[in-house]
Formats: C-alpha cells, structure tokens, sequence
C-alpha cells in the first residue's frame, strides 16, 4: 500500500518551521534537563500529584474524611462537599464552612464544573480528569509526600551519535490509533505517519503522534525495565519540507507514572515496542 503523500507533508511546513539539521550543543540538552526537573518539582508539577478517584453515578462525598468517597489529603477540609455525576456531567456543592473556592473565588451553592476549573483549599487542590470512558477527579497536594522525597532524575551522558535524522513517512491519511494507557483505559492519538532511522545495523519505524505543530513519539526499547522505564516520550519538530526529521533521544524522558501512581499514561503502541536498545536519554527512575 503507497504511504507516501506529499499532502501531509505540506501540512507540517506550513505549522512549522523546518526540522533542524544541527545537533544541539550538549551544554544546550544539560540546561534543558535542568529546566526539567525544576518543572517537575514545581507546585504545578507532576510531583504534586496525591491522589486519583474515580466517580460513581449519583452523589460522591469529598472530603479529607477516610470515609469520603473521594478521599483528600489531611490538610483539606474533612467534609469538603459533594461531587454529582450524572453520566458524563459534574456538579460540586460546597459542604457549609468548608471556604472550598472555585477559580480563586468562592464556591456559592452548587455548579457545574468544567475541565480548566479547579478546586482548592490551602495547598490542596481538585478537578476533573478523564481516562479512557471513566470520569475522575484528580487531586493535588503542594506539600504530597512524593515531592518531598523525590530523589532527582537520572540521565545517560548526552552523546551526538543519539542525535539522529530520521525520515518522515506519511500515510496517505492520517490514522486515528487507539492506544492504552497504564490503567488499561484507551485513548485515541492522530497518527500522520512514521518515522524511519537506523540504528545497529537496523531499521526502526516508529508511529509518531500529532501533538500540536510537534510529532510525538511513545516508545520502549530493549533497556526497559533495566536502565530505562517501560515506556518513554520524545517530541521532535515537524518535518522538513523534503520529510527529514531530527530525533533527539538524548532528551528521551519518562512519563509521570514512571514517579507517580497517580497519575495516567498511555504506553507505546505495538510497532514502538523497539527490540534494539537506546541508551540515551533519561533512566528508570530509583527513588521509590
């Protein structure tokens, strides 16, 4: 079946500017792992993450109560409120005293929430958060005991021979692809096409995900579970107008599960399950 189309690869140059060609210094890929880390432990970072509930139909009590039905942490009110659902739909009505603000302001009698709308009292925090067909809240704790103990991130030494051009190859259509993530729910990520290397004396053809003007590749190789988590991200810019595309899998990195588990990741589709090892990029993580 012909893959080739040139269609989707006039699409990518006109989002975006063209692959690069260069390598990037390793000073530039040190500061970038850096940055990294400092946003993962920030009070907006994954880090932060304490807990995941997910909603029954009807009335769910929430609260720092052990006996709530979406338990918060101890610094949360004991009886915060209660959260309706009524299939896909959320409301939240505020227990009385509990000084639960919605946004930065205060919650006045019951309301429907929203997915950017977000919940909080003190360092705690709770919204809406999907996986798969199942509909949850997620909730935050600035002061979570995983942020306090994270022990840092570990990362092979950046090398130029992990910085690879590779070749993007379009479908004659992008594919909607299911794909599963780490609780076995599914999801669905827009395939435009492959990307194609060598590495070892062999092909490697990854499915690449659109995610935004970017490809986004979900990917194991034969380090996972050793040196490498089971499954990790790299973003590469779109291709250039000729399909060349610049992989940089010194900058390769886990997901929030690999430290977190609460939180929800999809993991690589079939073809990305790689048998040749990429030793590049971040380690499996050994603060647990």
């Amino acid at each position: 079946m012909r893959i080739r189309s040139a269609f989707v690869v006039v699409l990518f140059s006109l989002l975006a500017t063209p692959a690069a060609t260069a390598s990037r210094s390793a000073a530039e890929t040190e500061s970038w792992r850096a940055q990294r880390e400092r946003d993962l432990k920030s009070d907006t970072g994954w880090l932060t993450v304490a807990g995941l509930a997910f909603l029954k139909p009807g009335a769910n009590t929430v609260g720092s109560d052990r006996d709530s039905d979406v338990v918060l942490p101890a610094a949360a009110p004991s009886h915060a409120g209660e959260l309706t659902r009524v299939e896909r739909a959320v409301w939240f009505t505020p227990a009385a005293g509990s000084g639960i603000l919605l946004n930065g302001a205060p919650v006045e009698g019951r309301i429907q929430l929203q997915p950017r709308d977000r919940l909080v009292s003190g360092g705690v925090s709770f919204h809406l958060h999907e996986s798969g067909e199942r509909v949850g809240i997620r909730i935050r704790d600035v002061n979570s005991p995983l942020r306090r103990t994270f022990k840092g991130l570990r990362w092979f030494p950046v090398r130029d021979a992990w910085t690879i051009e590779a070749q993007f190859v379009p479908y004659e259509q992008p594919r909607v692809t299911t794909v599963a993530n780490v609780l076995g729910d599914y999801e669905r990520l827009t395939v435009p096409g492959e990307v194609v290397f060598q590495t070892g004396g062999k092909e490697v053809r990854l499915q690449a995900a659109q995610s935004g003007k970017r490809l986004w590749l979900i990917f194991s190789d034969s380090t996972a579970a050793r040196e490498t988590y089971r499954n990790r991200f790299l973003y590469a810019d779109a291709p250039s107008p000729d399909g060349r595309v610049t992989l940089d899998f010194n900058r390769a990195y886990n997901p929030p599960c690999a430290y977190n588990p609460f939180t929800t990741c999809p993991v690589p589709p079939p073809q990305n399950r790689l048998r040749v090892a990429i030793p590049a990029g971040e380690r499996i993580y050994r603060g647990h």
